[in-house]
């Protein structure tokens, strides 16, 4: 079997950053599909389907790998699916979500698990939407808002946690061979 050399080592991470990217976009654009204010009346609440993605790639692969991974399906759905205010909120969201992933990192698996790294997650991306409308809108009336939204993180982030969960053994397998 031929050895690979550096080059081929770069190749093989962005085609398998390429292909997260493309299962975390199909996963936005479910959620975009997805009539989540049929269960969940709320504005800017989403199940967060592409944040599995991004705690996979965070855990299984390397930080680095989710991080641009995350940006790249940040950008690319607010210029397919949305607009510029709602990449700021996106961005927000997700620097904050991602933050929580550094933050829970020495704690996971000993401490923590996927469920609650994801519930943090899910909060910390609620609490960026807040610092974002704030900061666009200037009106404090938005904290108000986070504890409804924070309700909905707990909701949603052990949703997606339990899907790791289920899929984590075939994820770890999956992640070492690529």
């Amino acid at each position: 079997m031929p050895t690979l050399s550096r080059g081929n080592v770069w190749v093989r991470r962005a085609c398998r950053d390429g292909v997260f990217l493309a299962a975390a976009m199909l996963c936005s654009y479910l959620e975009f599909l997805l009539p989540v204010f049929a269960f969940m009346p709320l504005p800017g609440v989403k199940l967060g389907l592409a944040n599995v993605v991004t705690v996979i790639l965070f855990f299984f692969v390397s930080p680095i790998d989710a991080g641009l991974v995350l940006t790249a399906r940040v950008a690319l759905s607010a210029l397919l699916f949305g607009t510029p205010v709602s990449l700021f909120f996106s961005a927000m969201g997700g620097a904050l979500a991602f933050l929580s992933l550094f933050l829970t990192r020495p704690l996971s698996h000993r401490f923590i698990g996927f469920v609650g790294i994801s519930v943090l997650s899910a909060a910390a991306h609620q609490t960026g939407q807040i610092i974002a409308a704030t900061i666009l809108f200037g009106a404090g009336v938005f904290l108000l808002y986070l504890p409804v939204l924070l309700l909905a993180a707990v909701l949603t982030g052990t949703l997606t946690g339990m899907l790791i969960v289920i899929l984590e053994n075939r994820l770890e397998r999956l992640c070492k061979k690529c």
